[in-house]
């Protein structure tokens, strides 16, 4: 049986100037986007103490989902004042504490100019981002980061933001050049199993996309690569009557 997990949202807001938002504001943001069942916390560093707070919690730039320039990166580590937005729900019934988490992190950014990231996929958004967000069909691609990264076997390809359903990440390695393609989409059938209710667990194998494989233990030698821990997709088998040779290129992997 698969681990019930928490999920959990993290936001940080990243603004050019301390004030404008007082203690009685931010408190009126949060209370109008409660979480039913889950928790909402929201720490502020402002001062010498946010340009701190940036460097040691930000990502690297390279790793942002697209990657970012240096002046864009820039304005995150010098910001004045940060917030971080964490709201958690123990038993998601729907997506409502992640609409909380986006809505609070938005109305935070508009009224003090900043910059959201997405501190589990890796995103960096505007406040009109999370408008155009909310106002349309809710798709979990737009949630989830997948990477691509050469590694020594030769492609490593991976999954940020499973976290925000309760889940361990994925993480696909040896994966040839050709067969990238083929990873991303099962990667991205994987995220929308489990935004739709399913749950995979160390051990388990499952059938998707022509594939049979199995579940098993991280190989990522890079520790707090994830932030929930990761299952390794591995034992690749065809299923289907026809295979293409991209999709016999992940046997290997």
């Amino acid at each position: 049986m698969a681990e019930l997990r928490a999920a959990r949202v993290v936001y940080q807001v990243h603004a050019p100037a301390t004030g404008g938002i007082g203690a009685t504001e931010l408190a009126q943001v949060i209370a109008r986007h409660p979480v039913a069942t889950g928790h909402i916390d929201v720490q502020s560093h402002a001062g010498a103490d946010a340009p701190r707070f940036a460097r040691a919690s930000l990502p690297a730039a390279s790793d942002f989902m697209p990657a970012l320039d240096f002046d864009a990166y820039a304005r995150l580590r010098q910001a004045q004042v940060i917030w971080r937005v964490e709201v958690s729900e123990v038993a998601p019934e729907d997506l409502g504490y992640l609409r909380s988490a986006l809505l609070i992190a938005g109305e935070l950014a508009a009224m003090s100019g900043g910059i959201v990231v997405d501190m589990l996929a890796f995103v960096k958004l505007g406040a009109q981002d999370i408008v155009r967000e909310l106002d349309r069909a809710f798709d979990p691609q737009r949630q989830v980061a997948i990477h691509v990264e050469r590694g020594q076997r030769p492609f490593f390809i991976h999954t940020h933001g499973m976290e925000k359903f309760g889940h361990p990440d994925f993480e696909l390695h040896g994966v040839p050049r050709a067969s990238v393609e083929v990873a991303r989409r099962l990667l991205r059938h994987l995220i929308a199993a489990v935004v739709s209710g399913g749950r995979f667990c160390e051990g388990e194998s499952t059938q998707l996309c022509g594939f049979s494989f199995l579940f098993g233990r991280s190989e990522c030698g890079e520790i707090g690569h994830f932030t929930a821990g990761s299952l390794s997709l591995r034992n690749f088998r065809l299923v289907a009557g026809l295979a293409t040779p991209e999709m016999e290129g992940m046997l290997i992997a």
